[in-house]
Formats: structure tokens, sequence, C-alpha cells
């Protein structure tokens, strides 16, 4: 019985299985809302670990060089405080909320990008069956990238400690901490993105192998230099 996807047998997978339409798209939808997902679960990581008030900018209180220039008759609420105390879980759930739309086109620009490089490599070396079937090779060869961010999500539950933070706490001694205890993680990371980077690469080979009609060593160049590309491109 051929295998169900082709993130283990890619090659039996290709080789036996048609891309039919209705799994690709659910695969689309996995890989397009995954850095979304990701971003929100960081930040629900982070509510978990670190506790405590920040102070923030009065949203209610006019800007510092309206209130210098205005007649002492008129009350606009100058005399309001210039910062007020607000929970961090607040504060944390605004910023991950304004990353999460560029997280989402980001996402499809990647597919865009690296389902157009494919098809490109491969129609110079002679592919066959068109666009949708390199795409549908790219999508799948792009799931791996999932399994990544699993993976770093749950080492950063595990490596960052639990932490007070209060008004009167320096923020850079907070940036210091976290970034002491992210350090392994950023040690890791290269090694994390290259093993799932790889295993992108060899889904994509036997992809463009057999739905695209290329020669074993055409799919493998094309596939390991996309990979190469991606890998690269995850430090920017």
């Amino acid at each position: 019985m051929p295998p169900s996807t082709p993130l283990l047998r890619p090659d039996r997978f290709f080789a036996e299985r048609d891309t039919a339409a209705g799994r690709i798209l659910l695969v689309f939808c996995l890989l397009v809302f995954s850095l979304p997902l990701g971003i929100w679960g960081v930040g629900q990581v982070l509510k978990l670990r670190i506790d405590g008030t920040v102070l923030v900018e009065n949203p209610n209180r006019p800007s510092e060089s309206f209130c210098e220039g205005a007649p002492a008759s008129i009350d606009v609420g100058c005399d309001a405080p210039a910062q007020i105390e607000q929970n961090i879980d607040t504060v944390l759930s605004e910023v991950i909320g304004q990353l999460i739309g560029p997280a989402l086109l980001g996402t499809f620009i990647v597919i865009v990008v690296v389902g157009g490089l494919l098809h490109v490599g491969s129609w110079v070396l002679g592919g066959e069956n068109g666009a949708a079937a390199t795409f549908a090779v790219a999508l799948w060869g792009l799931v791996p990238s999932v399994v990544s961010l699993l993976v770093g999500l749950g080492l950063l539950f595990v490596l960052v400690d639990p932490m007070t933070v209060t008004p009167a706490s320096d923020p850079a001694v907070v940036t210091a901490q976290l970034q002491t205890d992210l350090t392994p993680l950023q040690r890791w990371s290269p090694l994390i993105t290259g093993i799932t980077t790889l295993w992108s690469a060899i889904i994509w080979r036997f992809g463009l192998q057999h739905k695209r009609g290329l020669s074993s060593s055409a799919a493998t160049g094309v596939a390991g230099s996309v990979a190469v590309l991606l890998w690269i491109g995850s430090f920017v």
C-alpha cells in the first residue's frame, strides 16, 4: 500500500500516488497559517513565562508637543499621566497581533518563490506536466518547516525561565535575561533548520523526478539548489 504522505517515503508516494487537489489545498492552508499560529504560540509561551506589569504610553493623553503649546485655559487631558501601568500580557498580545498579518503574507510569498524556483529550474531541464505539478511538490516539501516550528516552540517553552517584571524593572536587564535564556535555541537553530531543509530537499527531489519527469541528477540539482537558498534565507 502506498504511503499517505511523502514525508517519510517520498519516492514511493510520488511514484504511486496522484497529487489530489483536495489534499494539496489542505497542505496549502496548513502552511499559510502555520507561521501566524507559530507566532501566536510564541506569545502564549511568553505570557506563561513572564508575569507582571510595565509602563506604557497613555493613549488618552495628547502628545507632549501638543500639551506644551496648548493654552492653559483649554482642558484637553494634558494633566493626565504620560505613562500608565499595564499588564504585560496585554502588551504581548498587542505586539503579537501586529505580527500576524506580515507573517501570513510572508508565508504566502515563500510558497510562491519556492514553487517558482522549482518550476523554473525543472522547466529549464525539460520538466513536464506544468506548474500545478511543481507547486504540489513544493507544498509537500515545505511541510517539514511546520515540524521545525513546533520544535522551536517546544524549546522556547523549556528554555525561558519564569520572570516577573514591574514598572521599576530595567528593560535592558529583562532583555539580557531573555537573550541568555534563548542562547541555546540560537545555537541549535541552524542545525534544526538545516535538518528540516534537507528533509524538504529530499521530498522535492523525488517529487520533481516523478511528477516533472526529471532525471535523478537533474532533480537532485534543482531541489538541492532551492533548499540551500531557503536555508540561507532563514538567517536573513
